[in-house]
């Protein structure tokens, strides 16, 4: 079995997988977009002599953690032949995959699991609660009548200069939310190609947008797909927008945070909720990642052992200094109570800050001075991720 990239008279044969082992064939302007990202991608294949029975995209993506934005290999549309399962092609191309996105500097990688048991084996792990929400119309909620700027345009009929304003907006807020990706003209286009039908409402504070949703109506249901406020008062002239729709829509339907209190300051936040976990992180290249991260405060010299059994160039003794210079130890003469020492999944679930550093050394089954507990949770910012892009 040889694992390789997918040169593009090949690429046929990737659509083919893909459609025998995903529900829904793709067609029209799904199947072009699946083509796109085919050849923007690091497209892996196994072969079995000429035939591809075995994939992985790797999509070039980035992502903001703590504020700082990382090149991000978002893993998707991993798949093999139900006659070549049980023979470990899925191993070696995840396996070839974390050299590549290693080689490309993507330091931090993205997937969305069918198994979390299985990708937390390769060193992913859960770092994200989304909240699907349901609100009925007798309980949609109310914050008075007011005024509203507010400006709409949809895919079919666009208004551009709204539309690249809410582009703009929304990556500004991306680098601020932990857990965003910076979406550019592509990825919008994906959007497009995957959901043509969608709306836009973009609210308005002096001349400049200050929160936008993006969304559809169908079967009396206004589904939200983006929601972005920079503050309560965007949050709550965008809801007065949509509860607007009340003469034509029954229910309400969105996705949040798990952590955003979603629902508080309603006057009546019991409705249908259901917490979802469907996207796993891995820190690819340990010593990259702690480079650009931004450090809060240290106060005193950090020390950090990384386990990765498919990593071996993570697998060292690390040293955070008080400026947050990284440097590799090359002997440990560190007593295991003043060092962190962590598998790669723990790690990466907490350094997005999904996982405090008390439970990661929990979860790690490990031993850690509490003196050195407080002197990391000083050191890691506290913010808890969002993620809501899917591929």
């Amino acid at each position: 079995m040889e694992i390789k990239i997918v040169p593009p008279n090949d690429y046929i044969q990737v659509h083919q997988l893909r459609d025998y082992c995903f529900p829904n064939k793709y067609s029209g302007a799904r199947r072009e977009d699946f083509h796109y990202w085919i050849e923007q991608s690091t497209t892996l294949g196994a072969y079995d002599e000429n035939k591809v029975v075995g994939q992985l995209l790797i999509l070039p993506l980035n992502m903001t953690v703590h504020g700082e934005n990382y090149d991000m290999g978002g893993i998707g549309f991993v798949a093999t032949y139900p006659e070549y399962r049980q023979q470990g092609i899925i191993k070696k191309l995840m396996t070839e995959a974390l050299k590549i996105m290693r080689e490309n500097s993507q330091t931090i990688s993205v997937l969305a699991p069918f198994s979390i048991s299985f990708y937390r084996y390769f060193g992913w792990e859960l770092f994200f609660e989304k909240l699907h929400y349901t609100i009925p119309q007798m309980v949609f909620p109310s914050f008075g009548k007011q005024l509203d700027i507010v400006k709409r345009m949809s895919f079919e009929w666009p208004d551009h200069a709204l539309f690249q304003g809410i582009k703009d907006f929304h990556n500004a807020q991306a680098l601020i939310q932990n857990g965003s990706i910076l979406r550019d003209d592509a990825w919008w286009k994906r959007i497009e190609r995957r959901m043509p039908d969608s709306h836009f409402a973009a609210y308005f504070r002096s001349d400049k947008i200050a929160g936008y949703i993006r969304y559809t109506i169908q079967d009396e249901t206004f589904e939200l797909h983006d929601f972005i406020a920079e503050d309560l008062q965007a949050e709550q002239a965008i809801w007065r927008f949509i509860t607007s729709h009340a003469a034509s829509v029954s229910s309400i339907k969105g996705v949040t945070s798990n952590d955003h209190h979603f629902g508080f300051h309603f006057q009546e936040p019991q409705f249908k909720r259901e917490v979802v976990q469907d996207v796993m992180v891995r820190i690819v290249d340990v010593f990259l990642f702690m480079q650009q991260y931004q450090w809060g405060d240290i106060q005193e010299p950090l020390y950090l052992r990384i386990e990765d059994a498919f990593c071996e160039w993570n697998e060292h003794v690390y040293k955070i200094n008080k400026n947050g210079n990284v440097t590799v130890l090359e002997t440990n003469s560190i007593p295991e109570m003043h060092m962190l020492a962590l598998p790669i999944n723990i790690f990466s679930a907490m350094m997005v800050g999904y996982l405090s550093v008390k439970n990661a050394v929990l979860y790690a089954n490990k031993q850690l001075s509490v003196e050195h507990i407080t002197r990391w949770q000083r050191a890691l910012p506290t913010t808890k991720p969002s993620f809501y892009e899917y591929f």
